[in-house]
């Protein structure tokens, strides 16, 4: 019997996720809403696969996952968010995570894209191709981190002091969608704060 967590701070899409995977075969399926409470639940249970719902305070779902990583080396996660994929393809790259999901996946895109994780696969969208492409293309100074546009102009930001909430005025988002592209970037830039994040921008030129 295989244990999955799903991690989620809205009740009803909790709810409805979980009704998603009834129909998977030897699954037990558990639900949490404090992404706060995960690591002690899993002090005393066992989970094979955790599904992370990305925009979620106070830990947001990159955080999460981790920080299940480094409890958990062997934990298979993914991420799924009602934004674009493509903003998360870098995490798979470096392996953080094993597979993402749309919050608009039909429920057999669901299913096979957790069955996948289980057996030690990946499934992607057609456009990851694209992605890889993208980077590979890169001069091989550059092919350690690949910022997307929206990425820099949100370092830009940062570098001239603006608060998360004047970005999220500036470039037309909420506040906790720059929280979650910040959390990200911290994990690309292998940073922890803002000013670090800052600094290595500058270094490699991605701001001014």
């Amino acid at each position: 019997m295989m244990n999955i967590l799903i991690i989620d701070d809205h009740p009803v899409v909790l709810d409805g996720t979980k009704t998603l995977l009834q129909d998977l075969v030897n699954v037990q399926i558990e639900t949490e809403q404090d992404s706060a409470a995960v690591l002690l639940r899993m002090d005393t249970e066992a989970f094979q696969l955790f599904l992370i719902d990305i925009n979620m305070k106070p830990i947001n779902g990159i955080q999460l996952a981790e920080m299940i990583k480094k409890k958990q080396p062997e934990a298979l996660i993914i991420l799924y968010t009602g934004y674009e994929l493509a903003d998360y393809y870098e995490l798979l790259i470096e392996k953080k995570i094993d597979g993402l999901l749309s919050k608009l996946a039909t429920k057999e895109q669901v299913i096979q894209t957790i069955q996948a994780a289980l057996r030690g696969e990946i499934l992607l969208a057609a456009d990851f191709l694209d992605f890889v492409q993208q980077r590979s293309n890169l001069p091989n100074t550059q092919q350690e981190v690949l910022l997307s546009d929206k990425e820099q102009e949100i370092l830009q930001l940062v570098a001239q002091g603006c608060t998360n909430k004047a970005i999220a005025s500036a470039i037309g988002v909420t506040q906790r969608t720059v929280e979650n592209y910040l959390s990200k970037l911290f994990v690309k830039l292998n940073v922890e704060s803002r000013a670090e994040a800052v600094i290595v921008a500058k270094e490699k030129a991605w701001i001014n």
